[in-house]
């Protein structure tokens, strides 16, 4: 089964706020999420303004990135297909045209870490994250000259 990696629609919305529940749910460390349909409100919201791109296998959305200017603002895969290169391909197509790139990831949150690092991206801050008091690492990604 050979994922597609296509552009985000406001169909796809419902299914992303989905993927994004399920992983907060299974995170023990993840503070509470808002109620879903204030998710899905943001997140329709979102799919207006910044690059999407999902990752679909037989029809099913399996993963998906945002990325505004400069910043991925989310990048999920469901726990069945982690690890078979479906969080590369979204996370190349978020670097595609962009000289640099960050995102910020839970201290916590060791499998982002290490994928973040093992793709080329460097820890350049830490802050306590005021809504959840969990410390958030920003990455940054530079193209090579």
């Amino acid at each position: 089964m050979t994922p597609t990696i296509r552009s985000g629609q406001q169909s796809d919305v419902v299914a992303c706020v989905d993927i994004l529940r399920d992983w907060a749910e299974e995170t023990p460390w993840m503070a509470e999420l808002d109620e879903r349909q204030s998710m899905q409100a943001f997140w329709s919201d979102l799919f207006n303004t910044d690059l999407v791109w999902v990752a679909e296998i037989e029809g099913r959305i399996v993963g998906f990135c945002t990325r505004d200017e400069d910043n991925i603002g989310a990048l999920y895969v469901v726990p069945e297909v982690r690890s078979t290169g479906i969080g590369k391909r979204l996370l190349d197509m978020a670097k595609a045209d962009r000289d640099w790139i960050t995102v910020w990831a839970y201290e916590e949150n060791i499998h982002a870490l290490r994928f973040y690092r093992r793709e080329g991206l460097v820890e350049i801050c830490r802050e306590i994250e005021a809504e959840s008091n969990l410390m958030n690492i920003e990455h940054r990604w530079t193209r090579a000259s």
